[in-house]
C-alpha cells in the first residue's frame, strides 16, 4: 500500500467487520435479542410508516425536463422517454414504481443505484433500479467508482457512465452512503424487541407466571393437569381477567410484574420517536398519538417537513438525474412540488387576484394553474394604472 493511501485512509477492512456508531462489532449483530437486517426492518410499524410516507409523496409528484434561454424556463422537448416508461418491454414498470423503488433504496440501504441503457444516439432509453445489496463499490486505478454488480448471468463491472448512484448521507470519501438500518441497528433493534415482547405477551398471557401453591404431594400426571388446565382458562388475550376458582387449598401466587410495571406503551412510543428522528418526519404523520405537542399548527409542521425533510432528498434526486438530461447545460429535470403546497380556494383566488393586479401573471396562466383552457385576450398583462415613477406626470 502506498503512502497516498495511508493518507486517505484507502486501507481496506475486513470484511467481517462493520462499524455502528463508531464503534467496531462483529458480524450479524444481534441487539436486544433481535437482528434487524434491511430485509425485516420494515416489519417495525414506524420504519415502514415513514419509509412509505417519503416513497408514496415522491412518486406521486410530477416531474419533467426544461431548458432556460436567455433566462426563462421553458419545457424540454422531446421529454426522455425513460421518463415515463422506464423499462419499455415492462409496461407494468410505471414512472411511480420506478420513483418509488429509488427512494425506498434510498431509505432503507442508503443507497440507489440505477442501471441506465443507452442507444446508439447516446440517449437514455430504459433505467433499472437495482437492488444495492448485490452491488459493491470499489475503487478505480484512478480513484473513480467501479460498481461490482451481481447479476443472473453472473458477476460485472460497471462504470459511472452506465450507473446512477444517489447515497443518502455520504462522508469523507466513501463512495457507499450510511445504511440507515445498519447504522443505528440498537435504535431498531430495541424497537422490534418491544414490538415481539408486546405480542408475545398477549399471546401467553396477560398476567406474568406464577405458582400454584397445593397442600400435600401431588403426582406428576396430577401436576401436568393442573397446569394445563389453569392455562387452558386464563391464558390469551380472550381469557384475560377472567375469575380463577381454586379448590382443595391451592392458592396461586404471582411471580412477574404487572402490565404497567413493564412500561410496555412508553418503551414502544420511545421506538416511535427515535425512528421519526431517524428519518426526520413529524410525529403525527406517523399516526402517533399527541405527536403535535408544540404551538405550530399541523400545518406548519408539514410545511417545515417539507422544507427541511422531503425537499433536501427531492434536491439530491434532480440533481442526480440531471446528467440523464440530453441536451446543453441549460437543460434540467424538476419535480413540481405546487401540489403539496396547494391552498384552499380562496387563498389561491386571493394570492391570483394579487398576481394579476401587478403583472406578473396573465388570466391564461392563471387559468393553466387550475386546469383551464385559455381565453381570447388572456396572455395580456395587467398593471395598476395610478402606479408610476416620481419623475412620471400623473394621468390626466
Amino acid at each position: 500500500m502506498g503512502l497516498l493511501d495511508r493518507i486517505l485512509g484507502r486501507e481496506q477492512q475486513p470484511e467481517e467487520q462493520r462499524t455502528i456508531g463508531g464503534q467496531w462489532f462483529s458480524p450479524d449483530p444481534n441487539y436486544a435479542g433481535v437482528r434487524v437486517t434491511e430485509e425485516n426492518a420494515t416489519s417495525i410499524g414506524a420504519v415502514y410508516a415513514a419509509v412509505k410516507l417519503y416513497a408514496d409523496t415522491v412518486a406521486g409528484l410530477p416531474w419533467d425536463t426544461y431548458i432556460r434561454i436567455d433566462g426563462t424556463r421553458r419545457p424540454y422537448r422531446p421529454r426522455p422517454r425513460w421518463m415515463d416508461t422506464p423499462i419499455p418491454n415492462n409496461p407494468n414498470f410505471t414512472s411511480f414504481e420506478f420513483k418509488h423503488r429509488v427512494v425506498t433504496s434510498m431509505l432503507i440501504d442508503g443507497n440507489a443505484f440505477i442501471l441506465c441503457l443507452r442507444d446508439s444516439s447516446d440517449n437514455v432509453i430504459e433505467t433499472r433500479v437495482l437492488d444495492p445489496q448485490k452491488v459493491e463499490i470499489k475503487s478505480g486505478e484512478f480513484g473513480e467508482p467501479l460498481y461490482h454488480v451481481e447479476t443472473r448471468e453472473g458477476h460485472v463491472v460497471l462504470t459511472a457512465e452506465e450507473i446512477v448512484h444517489i447515497p443518502l448521507f455520504a462522508t469523507g470519501e466513501n463512495h457507499r452512503g450510511l445504511s440507515p438500518v445498519e447504522h443505528h441497528a440498537v435504535t431498531l433493534g430495541l424497537a422490534s424487541a418491544t414490538q415481539i415482547f408486546s405480542a408475545k405477551f398477549y399471546q401467553n398471557g396477560t398476567t406474568l407466571g406464577g405458582v400454584v401453591k397445593v397442600p400435600g404431594e401431588l403426582t406428576q400426571e396430577q401436576a401436568d393437569n393442573l397446569r394445563s388446565g389453569f392455562s387452558r382458562r386464563h391464558e390469551g388475550v380472550e381469557k384475560a381477567w377472567h375469575v380463577a376458582v381454586l379448590t382443595g387449598g391451592a392458592d396461586y401466587q404471582q411471580l412477574g410484574m404487572k402490565i404497567s410495571d413493564l412500561q410496555l406503551v412508553e418503551t414502544m412510543h420511545y421506538g416511535v420517536e427515535a425512528i421519526a428522528r431517524i428519518y426526520g418526519v413529524p410525529l403525527h404523520m406517523l399516526q402517533y398519538p399527541g405527536g403535535n405537542t408544540s404551538y405550530s399548527s399541523v400545518e406548519v409542521i408539514g410545511i417545515e417537513w417539507l422544507r427541511l425533510g422531503l425537499g433536501p432528498l427531492i434536491a439530491r434526486l434532480e440533481s442526480s438525474f440531471q446528467r440523464l438530461v440530453p441536451g446543453s447545460q441549460q437543460t434540467f429535470l424538476k419535480f413540481t412540488l405546487d401540489g403539496l403546497l396547494r391552498a384552499t380556494t380562496q387563498e389561491r383566488y386571493n394570492s391570483y387576484a394579487t398576481a394579476l393586479n401587478n403583472g406578473f401573471l396573465s388570466v391564461n396562466e392563471v387559468r393553466s394553474l387550475e386546469d383551464r383552457s385559455p381565453v381570447d385576450g388572456g396572455n395580456e398583462y395587467w398593471k395598476p394604472l395610478n402606479i408610476g415613477t416620481l419623475t412620471q406626470e400623473p394621468p390626466q
